[in-house]
């Protein structure tokens, strides 16, 4: 198949292109023609840093479906700021988000660097800044993790690839309704697919594989589009992202700046969080900020920065309920165990709801051999979680699988299930009904009567109704529990009594 196309520089002219014909141009002629469209080698270079602004769009797959195999409901973004320190290695993105169920928030993830070590900074209005290792960044933008938005910089790819290797010749390949030219390029050891608009001769998209937290290795493919002038560089405005051959987000930003300095002060180091920084530096990698406090003997409370657990002590193991946010997180809770309780394993991690805030953890604790368990209706999420290969880069769990090392499983429940050891127990029901999820997870432990559960209400923050509330409050007096102590995967911990005011009903504990 032939089309004539206009090309620039030293295609200029009308040329015939095919696949296979000696006139059509090669790969490198192709990254240079592109190269030159977006302002020559020399300014691409120049681009120590730039920043998008004004975006407005949407990011699905956020994992937040009411029950498992439900679409996942987009949510809205806004306001979005997207920075990236090409000469540095550093990157952010601030941004409003609008779930679908109508919870908002305001967010902004930093990965920025303190001498020589990379720190991840998060911060989320209405909470205090907190300091993490990069691996425990946690994002609803338009990426996983600011370090895709780094990886996948326009300016970088095109680069790249005039010097990249590329192992087949250009073909023709569809995109967006009609034939374009398309060529691969192996840069750094990874295999990255770019079209190439005719008409333009600009980078008009490109695919490669992205491994997500939770979706693991899927085939990411990135549409530009709104090429302006920025400074003497043509840098897209819009940008599409499919993951696994579905929507995952799209931005259209008002406005760019190159090299702004003022811009770059967004990787600056509050003075407030100096200590912060450095405690977490000297942590080393997969640090997330986590703290054991104490609720009751063999009972406590996983204090993390937005997302908390309950760690149940048995005589002989550990049984953790709640593995979210982030790989991480698990592993700096998995530290924190084998110090306070030495010789105990986490035996078991239990899981609330499969929404990926409160399950990016699970990878991790079953790379330490805990068993995730799961109400049944929840199998094919968590199963999909625990299966997904990681391959770039692989995580703690893929790392332990290839070395053939022994990792945990995952093990199911229909409506109730007690783990039991030495006269403690923990018991676990899959309540239907909930308008948050379905089924939603409750754990009790029956000796000092505390109840776990996660979204549903937010001990010690005040109270507050709300559907979910009520449900959960419902759900509690029809099992017959006598609630003394309410924890929560938000909030913290407070008398069960906070609760039962906070909806008006006498009953319930």
């Amino acid at each position: 198949m032939t089309r004539a196309i206009v090309r620039g520089g030293m295609w200029a002219g009308l040329v015939l292109w095919c696949a296979g014909c000696a006139s059509a141009p090669d790969t490198h002629e192709l990254a240079q023609d592109a190269v030159d469209a977006m302002g020559g080698a020399d300014a691409l270079r120049g681009v120590q840093n730039y920043v998008m602004r004004g975006g407005t769009g949407s990011r699905s797959r956020t994992g937040q479906p009411v029950a498992a195999g439900q679409p996942d409901p987009p949510a809205k973004l806004s306001n979005v700021v997207e920075t990236l320190d090409l000469a540095g290695g550093r990157a952010a993105l601030e941004y409003d988000l609008e779930a679908a169920s109508g919870f908002t928030q305001h967010r902004q993830e930093v990965l920025t660097s303190k001498g020589d070590k990379g720190v991840g900074l998060e911060n989320v209005r209405d909470r205090p800044l907190a300091a993490m290792s990069p691996s425990g960044l946690f994002s609803w933008g338009t990426q996983n993790h600011p370090s895709m938005a780094l990886d996948r910089s326009i300016v970088t790819i095109a680069l790249a690839a005039l010097d990249a290797e590329s192992p087949e010749p250009p073909q023709e390949r569809e995109l967006a309704g009609r034939m374009v030219p398309f060529a691969t390029v192996t840069v750094t050891g990874e295999t990255i697919g770019l079209y190439f608009d005719p008409d333009t001769q600009q980078i008009a998209a490109l695919e490669a594989t992205d491994t997500e937290t939770m979706l693991g290795d899927v085939q990411a493919r990135y549409t530009f589009s709104d090429y302006r002038d920025v400074g003497g560089v043509m840098l897209p405005h819009a940008t599409a992202i499919e993951k696994g051959g579905e929507h995952y987000a799209a931005v259209q930003f008002e406005s760019a700046a190159i090299n702004d300095a003022e811009a770059m002060r967004v990787f600056d180091i509050p003075e407030t969080a100096e200590g912060a920084v450095d405690h977490a530096i000297e942590q080393g990698a997969d640090y997330s900020p986590v703290t054991l406090i104490k609720v009751a003997d063999g009972l406590h409370f996983a204090q993390a920065y937005s997302h908390h657990s309950l760690v149940v002590e048995f005589p002989n193991f550990l049984a953790v309920v709640e593995a979210p946010y982030s790989e991480a997180q698990s592993l700096t809770l998995g530290k924190l165990l084998a110090a306070q309780f030495p010789g105990k394993p986490i035996r078991y991690a239990i899981v609330t709801h499969p929404h990926y805030d409160h399950i990016g953890g699970v990878r991790g604790l079953a790379a330490q051999g805990a068993t995730i368990v799961a109400a049944r209706g929840h199998e094919s999420a968590l199963r999909a979680v625990l299966d997904a290969p990681h391959t770039n880069p692989p995580d703690v769990l893929a790392g332990r699988r290839n070395a053939g090392a022994a990792t945990g499983g995952l093990e199911v429940f229909d409506d109730r299930r007690v783990i039991t050891d030495g006269g403690r127990s923990l018991e676990l029901y899959a309540v239907t009904g909930s308008p948050h999820v379905e089924p939603m997870v409750l754990a009790y432990v029956p000796g000092p009567r505390v109840l776990f559960q996660s979204d549903l209400f937010f001990p010690g923050t005040g109270g507050g109704t709300s559907p979910a509330a009520e449900h959960l409050l419902q759900s509690v007096g029809a099992l017959n529990l006598r609630v003394q102590t309410n924890a929560g995967g938000h909030g913290g911990v407070a008398p069960f009594d906070e609760l039962v005011k906070a909806v008006g009903t006498a009953g319930g504990n």
